[in-house]
């Protein structure tokens, strides 16, 4: 990422509409490309982190600079403010998930 770049509307990543957050996947300082991923798990709201391959490093451990990190932020925030309009009772699902986390303070 760039000091220009922004992160991208969720896009689609599969002819079943699961959505890839951020728009493509995020390349880190050591080129692992970090893809956040709407799940098909029906019994809530999941989401995958797909972590692939360094072409310098064998471990597959991602290693951020502050602007990565921000756009991991991002997709995840995508993923956690889309879910009250992609899933039935999402909002409910959002505040109880909030309330299990944060406790009172996730009271708006």
């Amino acid at each position: 990422m760039t000091e220009h770049s922004t992160v991208a509307e969720p896009a689609p990543a599969n002819d079943r509409d699961f959505l890839t957050y951020a728009g493509a996947p995020i390349r880190t300082s050591y080129g692992h490309e970090v893809r956040v991923q709407e799940s098909s798990a029906a019994d809530g709201p999941h989401v995958w982190l797909f972590i692939g391959d360094s072409p310098t490093m064998a471990s597959h451990d991602p290693h951020l600079n502050l602007e990565q990190a921000i756009a991991v932020h991002a997709a995840l925030g995508q993923f956690i403010d889309g879910v009250p309009e992609r899933w039935t009772d999402g909002q409910a699902m959002l505040d109880e998930a909030k309330r299990n986390v944060l406790g009172d303070s996730a009271e708006d």
